[in-house]
């Protein structure tokens, strides 16, 4: 027998909300994204195609979407664009975004296990930018 916990989730991201408010989810949220990143590790990977690739195979496998990689080498940041995550109906603002600070996360973690990885960055985006009502979310990382 299949379980589908959507009604759960949604009512407790609804609850959560409403007691917590938009920062503490945040950073619940994005604290979540990264114990999830430990237990989904990525392959040590050499270049950014290669990331993205590995990247993509662990993000189908939790049905979350996938990701490209841009270098933006003149402002020493890494921008991926991401499309596919699930949304918990309209709960988020901008409205389906309630698990992006999950996602952001999960990417955090992975690129600070990098062999490679810059110390002291971060991943940032804004959560006001209408990005994801077309599906499509921005992060950066970078310091």
């Amino acid at each position: 027998m299949a379980i589908d916990f959507t009604l759960l989730l949604t009512e407790l991201a609804r609850e959560f909300d409403q007691q917590a408010g938009a920062d503490a989810r945040n950073s619940f949220l994005q604290k979540v994204g990264h114990r999830i990143a430990c237990r989904v590790t990525l392959p040590p990977c050499e270049t950014l195609l290669n990331l993205e690739l590995e990247m993509n195979v662990q993000l189908a496998t939790l049905g979350w979407g996938q990701t490209h990689l841009f270098l933006e080498e003149t402002q020493a940041r890494l921008r991926l664009t991401h499309n596919g995550l699930p949304s918990l109906g309209s709960i988020g603002t901008p409205s389906g975004s309630w698990l992006t600070a999950c996602l952001a996360g999960l990417y955090e973690q992975w690129l600070m296990d990098q062999p490679n990885a810059a110390q002291g960055c971060r991943i940032t985006w804004d959560a006001q930018t209408p990005a994801s009502s077309i599906g499509s979310l921005l992060f950066e990382y970078g310091q």
